[in-house]
């Protein structure tokens, strides 16, 4: 009877501030959806041999809605009547409302009805289409699109889906308070579920960073052999692996469980990064099948199966952390295929059947690992994966060729194969390249080389939060989001807020986007129009009519517009405040080019070159080439994300 494990890698990045400001919230909203489903499932049918793999950063994410310490515009928003909501509440709302899967929209016809009305609209026209009525709608609507496949344990939502429209005040208070127990409801139940038969919780270190690149990006080249490996900039901080490690491990037991194993970050390993593990009492890890198949030097799947390799436990010949490999084809079962079946039961028998199939192949000590992402995989389910869960585990209670334990369980009855040798890399492709190599994400890693000789190092979780791997994913251009402007300012937030926790100025590059985005900015180019006058004051009309003038967006309370100008090597900026604000000081202009990123803090940086009167002017010099263009203040961008893109028009007459 072979073995069988399920892991379930259960992760969000720190969304939260230094400030205790929430920016995203994926950690409140899948709380009442996707987690909620997966425990639910788990505790209803007992389904044993279940690993859950609990990250601290989401952990303490729970914690802090459970604790209130997290504060959530979007929580706020839904807390608010919709008559008392503000229009900053308001966009918060429609910010986050129609950010759904397909599946999630088609349950609810009044919730499809609302996002068809934003369809081609701006934000400030969105808002102006929505009664008072249509908002209440929305907000407890919002609510039941992540709830919706859980109401066969929530009997409390029960008349709130039948109605679907039509909401008061009561249903919203009870529908929004309902999600807002959802973190603390979630940390209760895994520990219930940690203290039952057949449940392992095991964890990752700390914020989840990529540690064979935190200990060595030297590690890419033996990553890509015998392939030419892609630039990737120096960085070597074994002391921060060491701490994502270690406070990992402490971090996790603070909340009540006992880990005795690690899921790597994204599958990540090398032989360094085992050895850190080992060091710290790590009796397991587990990564992907791939990477198996590299340290063996052959593959291990074919037409006629895969090798029985696979099947069994490892260890270096160093000693250290058992090593555990997914069986990669029944692992994307789960994760990518089984949602296309229109009947989740059905999907559920054909998964056992080829767990069956392959378990008669395979010795009684032999063991199947089935390990991926605990949360993404429900939402594209028909049904949202409740009904495919149940139904795993009935059909595995009659199965007499399978065996579910734990993978500590398995620590405990094996003697491990010698691995002569482990490949470096990810479960994806078997290399690092989803965190580095493109030109965004080397760029990331720079930025943090840089900001860590400056002493960040010594802004204890916010540092760490900037070094987790989620960043680095959203760089680049091969995970595309229409929020990755969004989480490349957060990567950026963590390390202005490790700054100033070690007591040194943030540099003004954490300004700019690590992503390349830009706007085209057309500036007019003048040799023969007379430049203006350098005072922060409206000498005369004339003196800026050849610029081109930006607004900011209505939501910056200090910054009003920017003007800009150009001569054959300058650019003359301009940027004026909102009435009864002062000026907009201090200004971080991030100027961008294709051999170098320069940021100037105005007036400090160019005294000479600026003035600060009811205005800030100020000259700067204009490089060849392309130029991207940023400005800041107090928080306020311009453009709002991203830069300009400078294009520059001549405007004298032949």
């Amino acid at each position: 009877m072979a073995k069988l494990t399920f892991l379930w890698h259960l992760h969000q990045p720190q969304y939260r501030t230094a400030d205790g400001r929430v920016h995203a919230p994926w950690v409140l909203l899948h709380a009442g959806g996707e987690y909620l489903t997966l425990t639910h499932a788990l505790s209803a049918t007992g389904l044993a041999g279940q690993v859950l793999n609990l990250t601290p950063v989401f952990l303490d994410q729970l914690a802090a809605y459970r604790d209130g310490t997290a504060h959530d515009p979007l929580l706020e928003a839904l807390r608010t009547p919709a008559r008392s909501l503000t229009p900053e509440g308001q966009g918060e709302l429609l910010r986050w409302a129609f950010l759904l899967h397909p599946n999630q929209l088609r349950r609810w016809p009044r919730l499809s009805e609302l996002a068809a009305r934003t369809g081609g609209a701006s934000s400030e026209e969105a808002k102006r289409r929505f009664t008072i009525q249509d908002l209440t709608d929305l907000q407890v609507l919002l609510v039941l699109a992540y709830a919706a496949p859980n109401l066969p344990w929530e009997p409390e939502l029960k008349d709130l889906a039948e109605k679907g429209t039509g909401f008061g005040e009561a249903a919203r208070r009870r529908a929004v308070e309902w999600l807002a127990a959802c973190p603390g409801r979630l940390l209760d139940a895994y520990l219930k579920l940690a203290g039952g038969k057949g449940v392992e919780i095991s964890t990752s270190p700390f914020a989840h960073p990529i540690i064979p690149l935190l200990l060595d990006t030297g590690v890419v080249k033996e990553s890509w052999a015998p392939r030419p490996a892609p630039t990737a900039p120096v960085f070597s901080a074994p002391d921060d692996a060491e701490e994502h490690v270690r406070l990992g491990l402490e971090a996790t037991r603070g909340f009540g469980f006992a880990p005795v194993g690690c899921w790597p970050p994204e599958g990540s390993v090398s032989e360094a990064a085992v050895v850190l593990y080992g060091q710290h009492g790590v009796r397991w890890l587990a990564t992907d099948e791939g990477i198996l198949a590299a340290s063996l030097g052959r593959a291990l799947s074919s037409e006629s199966g895969v090798g029985e390799e696979l099947f069994r436990s490892w260890r270096l010949p160093a000693g250290g952390p058992v090593l555990f490999f997914r069986h990669r084809d029944l692992s994307d079962f789960i994760g990518f295929q089984a949602s296309r079946f229109p009947d989740e039961a059905e999907a559920a028998r054909d998964f056992v059947a080829h767990l069956r199939r392959t378990a008669s192949h395979l010795p009684d000590d032999a063991g199947i690992v089935i390990a991926l992402d605990g949360e993404n995989p429900w939402t594209s389910f028909p049904q949202g994966g409740a009904s495919f869960l149940i139904t795993l585990a009935r059909e595995l209670e009659q199965s007499t060729q399978l065996r579910p334990v734990t993978l500590a369980d398995r620590v405990e009855e094996e003697t491990p194969r010698p691995l002569p040798r482990l490949h470096p890399g990810s479960w994806i492709g078997g290399t690092f390249a989803t965190w580095i190599g493109h030109e965004e994400k080397n760029r990331g890693w720079e930025m943090l080389g840089r900001v860590r000789a400056l002493g960040a190092t010594r802004g204890g979780r916010s540092w760490l939060a900037a070094e987790g791997s989620d960043w680095w994913w959203w760089f680049g251009d091969d995970n595309p989001t229409i929020l990755a402007p969004l989480y490349d300012e957060l990567f950026r937030a963590h390390l202005r807020d490790a700054c100033a926790a070690a007591g040194i100025p943030a540099p003004a590059e954490l300004a700019v986007p690590v992503r390349s985005a830009a706007v085209r900015l057309v500036v007019p180019l003048s040799s023969e129009w007379p430049p203006p006058v350098l005072d922060g004051e409206t000498t005369s009309y004339f003196e800026w009519s050849v610029a081109a003038w930006v607004e900011a967006p209505t939501t910056h309370q200090r910054l009003a517009r920017a003007a800009l100008r150009a001569q054959p090597d300058r650019l003359w900026l301009r940027v004026e405040p909102r009435p009864g604000m002062g000026p907009p000081t201090p200004l971080v202009v991030s100027l961008v080019t294709a051999k170098a990123r320069t940021s100037w803090t105005l007036p400090a940086d160019l005294p000479e070159s600026c003035a600060v009167g009811r205005c800030l002017e100020a000259v700067l010099p204009l490089p060849e080439g392309e130029v991207l263009l940023a400005l800041e203040s107090h928080g306020e961008r311009m453009p709002f994300e991203g830069l300009w893109r400078l294009e520059l028009l001549e405007v004298d007459e032949p």
